[in-house]
């Protein structure tokens, strides 16, 4: 204890010479009244009731008289304005960063029901507590997102109320903005100081970034809280369609035992929630395991994993967030598709035919396609040009083509030039790693004339003679494929290659086309693609995404791509608000799967964290208010005064 007003040796002499005018006052004789009694019986009834209470009245003045020296005694001490040392030190500008990332919470040491982010919660409430009347602090919570959860005050009613309102989130703490924010609001003032709350796991870049706040101009430490590391996580979690059965679905889960003992648990899959599948895992520490749920009825577009333990199962089961992880199907709607054809090349017709679920089929003649009256040409998603002598129309719709023989006329408009006629060749050879010859043999194949393509750099060849390439595919806004062959003049459409290929196409092209994203992890900003997704980007300006707890964003579409920030794991609606189909909505799948957020070991070693960067303890609460002591000793004074006036009205100490 200090004092910031008189010394000692200033008030001794204060308090000496009021104590001795107090104490003089006391020994001054006090003059009796005077009472007036008719007879002596009751004089002497008086005098021997004051002898009774003549020792109560010495031991009554006696109080009052130390009551007085008390006061006095107060009041000096006030003059000397009191105040513990640490107050008097240097004023400290405290930033207190909490790691609020997934690991925070999990479980704390040897204390049910309570995380490691409580933990931090309480070292933080005791740094604050400990704060002198010049100090300030301000509470930083790091999570993907960096937020100032309290603002920049001495006051614990302004800072513990924001401690108390941090959340763990689901992905990995963003140290580095976190670090640059404390800096920014510390380093120009008094005692600059920042207080890192963390449990260790994290990831290399916030391991960097406390690295370089460390060796900084700032004062940083880092103060740990830690707990149990076991844990086990979805890590990897999809539904497709089988690429030979699409009426079918198959369900992939990946379950990661990221601790360091042997552990059991049960994964259950619900499709539109309804169960589909349920079985018990044992995993040892570090092993991984997939799980293939198959031949699911494709009418189901939402699917849900979740972990869980074994009844009377009470083994530690780490982080809550990463139990559960969700997919959902994209819808397949038919392609259009437009035949260009003569009529002569039924095999064709027929091999698109069988695909009626997945294919809207329009034929139409070679002069309709030359002349372009009808809309379904312009319009359509994928068009085959088998037109033989009549030729390829002057001008190619803008979507997929697939073009057979397109050099039978000499003045073809085909964007594949052609290199040479070719009479009687052979197919040779193929690129059967293509999903477009997938389980096609070319063998033995007879063509009765042909012609060889020339390639640029970028082109796919699927089939050669004698290594010529004589069917080519290019890749551009839209895909392109030439054969450069009449399947009218050879005997491919009497194998079951044809039709084979034929579907191959119409895969390949179906996974160009809308709906074949529908999940992304969460994280960092993406960039999505309203084809992708299954919506129309045509006149699409903006799209309202819902998330899973009711949050609402409006986002801009340029180009038909947006960009969006998940941070919640869930099922996502996307409608689009513009456009011909406004209205229209598509869902998205959004997961935790990241390991360094499911990994809840401390990651953190002498070496990234050095011994001067570790925090010590905090120091105990200070009993003391913060503010001027004196004020509260002459409220003690008042108190005392107001005691001894109601005593003296009550007659107590007259």
């Amino acid at each position: 204890m200090s004092f910031a007003g008189w010394t000692l040796l200033q008030m001794w002499p204060l308090f000496a010479i009021g104590a001795a005018a107090i104490t003089g006052l006391y020994l001054l004789r006090m003059r009796r009244r005077q009472i007036v009694v008719p007879f002596a019986a009751l004089w002497e009834r008086v005098t021997r009731d004051s002898e009774s209470r003549k020792l109560w009245r010495k031991l009554r003045r006696l109080l009052s008289w130390l009551l007085q020296l008390v006061v006095l005694a107060l009041v000096c001490l006030a003059l000397g304005d009191p105040r513990p040392d640490v107050w008097l030190r240097d004023p400290v500008s405290l930033a207190i960063v909490i790691d609020t990332s997934a690991s925070m919470a999990g479980p704390a040491p040897d204390e049910p029901d309570t995380t490691r982010l409580d933990l931090a919660r309480r070292r933080a409430e005791q740094e604050i507590l400990n704060l002198g009347p010049a100090d300030r602090a301000v509470v930083i919570g790091a999570s993907e997102e960096v937020a100032v959860a309290a603002p920049l005050s001495s006051d614990p009613a302004v800072l513990i109320p924001g401690l108390q309102r941090l959340q763990p989130r689901y992905g990995e703490s963003d140290l580095d903005r976190a670090l640059a924010l404390a800096s920014h609001v510390v380093s120009e003032r008094a005692g600059p100081r920042i207080l890192v709350l963390t449990d260790g796991a994290l990831d290399p870049a916030a391991i960097e970034a406390l690295e370089a706040c460390a060796a900084g101009p700032v004062a940083c430490e880092v103060a740990r809280v830690g707990g149990p590391s076991d844990n086990v996580a979805i890590t990897a979690f999809a539904a497709r369609r089988y690429p030979y059965a699409r009426d079918k679905i198959e369900v992939l889960t990946e379950v990661h035992n990221l601790g360091d003992t042997p552990t059991k648990v049960v994964l259950e899959v619900e499709a539109d929630d309804a169960p589909v599948g349920r079985t018990t895992l044992r995993l040892e520490p570090g092993e991984r395991k997939r799980e293939v749920l198959s031949g699911l009825d494709a009418a189901r577009s939402r699917f849900v994993a979740r972990l869980s333990q074994e009844q009377g199962d009470q083994a530690p089961f780490g982080l809550p967030h990463d139990d559960e992880a969700y997919a959902v199907v994209p819808p397949l709607t038919p392609l259009d598709v437009v035949l260009v054809t003569d009529g002569t090349n039924l095999f064709l017709e027929a091999a698109l035919l069988v695909l009626d679920d997945h294919v809207r089929l329009t034929g139409m003649s070679p002069q309709e396609a030359r002349e372009g009256r009808r809309p379904e040409f312009a319009e359509a998603d994928v068009v085959f040009f088998d037109v033989a002598d009549e030729g390829l129309p002057e001008t190619l719709p803008a979507t997929h083509v697939v073009m057979f023989d397109p050099w039978r006329a000499e003045t073809s408009p085909s964007p594949i030039e052609k290199k040479a006629d070719v009479v009687r060749p052979f197919l040779t050879e193929q690129d059967r790693g293509h999903p477009v010859l997938d389980h096609v043999v070319i063998k033995d194949v007879n063509l009765a004339r042909g012609t060889t393509l020339a390639t640029i750099p970028g082109d796919q060849v699927l089939f050669r003679s004698l290594g010529e390439p004589m069917a080519v595919l290019r890749e551009a806004q839209h895909t392109t494929v030439a054969f450069g062959f009449d399947p009218r003049q050879s005997d491919l459409p009497m194998r079951s290659a044809f039709p084979m290929m034929v579907d191959n196409l119409i895969r390949y092209f179906e996974q160009r086309e809308a709906g074949f994203v529908a999940s992304v992890p969460i994280g960092t900003h993406r960039e999505l693609t309203l084809a992708d997704l299954g919506l129309a980007p045509e006149g699409v300006s903006r799209v309202e995404v819902r998330g899973p707890e009711g949050a609402v964003m409006v986002l801009p579409v340029e180009r038909g791509r947006f960009r969006l920030r998940a941070l919640v794991p869930g099922f996502y609606a996307i409608e689009a608000l513009d456009g011909p189909l406004a209205g229209s909505s598509v869902e998205l799948a959004v997961n935790a799967a990241n390991l360094h957020a499911s990994n809840l070991h401390d990651a953190l070693t002498a070496q990234s964290l050095p011994e001067a960067s570790q925090a010590p303890a905090a120091a105990p609460d200070s009993p003391l208010p913060q503010g001027p002591l004196w004020t509260l000793v002459m409220l003690v004074v008042a108190v005392l005064l107001a005691a001894e006036w109601a005593s003296y009205h009550r007659r107590v100490t007259v």
